[in-house]
């Protein structure tokens, strides 16, 4: 038995983050419009957008392996997947061409980029395949991405809701500017 601990940050702590966030990029939005200084409120609202995609998505990165756990370093702090509990993983392309894999375990998720460093690889193929043997239904393009054998009946990339979740938190944000600034004049 390993004495180390997982490093955990709760979803509730990354939506209290992000919402206090979102808050202060709001009023700091209306002070810089207010301030007419359009440019500074573009930029504020761009970092808002980026903050809540980076947070709620929980990007990780520097990733490494200590013990059974996939530790990455993400927005607010470093965050640790259990590979041995491993139950889900979903691939996805950014607009820019990259790839990257959201692994799940019971207690949290963290998105990592493609290609990882060498010595973290093989334990995540390890981690996949003894996911896929237990039965969960790990995407096509994310056995291929580890040369595994294609499960029957997986989907082809998996399902995806943080894009969902970062337009209402972005439409939010957006009401609450307009809100501000028809409720200054």
């Amino acid at each position: 038995m390993s004495d180390l601990t997982p490093r955990r940050v709760s979803a509730t702590v990354r939506y209290a983050v992000t919402a206090g966030f979102v808050a202060v990029a709001s009023v700091l939005v209306i002070v810089s419009i207010r301030a007419g200084i359009t440019a500074a409120a573009i930029v504020i609202g761009s970092l808002g957008l980026l903050w809540i995609l980076l947070t709620l998505g929980n990007y990780g990165f520097s990733p490494r392996v200590r013990d059974r756990y996939l530790e990455v370093t993400t927005a607010i702090g470093r965050q640790s997947l259990d590979l041995a509990a491993l139950s889900g993983a979903r691939w996805e392309r950014g607009r820019s061409g990259s790839v990257s894999v959201r692994l799940q375990d019971d207690r949290t998720a963290v998105i990592v980029s493609i290609p990882v460093p060498a010595q973290v690889y093989p334990h995540l193929k390890d981690a996949l395949h003894a996911a896929a043997t237990r039965g969960v239904l790990v995407p096509q393009r994310v056995t291929r991405l580890f040369n595994l054998p294609d499960i029957p009946g997986a989907p082809r990339t998996g399902a995806s809701f943080v894009p969902v979740i970062v337009g209402v938190l972005a439409g939010a944000l957006v009401v609450g500017v307009v809100m501000g600034l028809l409720a200054s004049n």
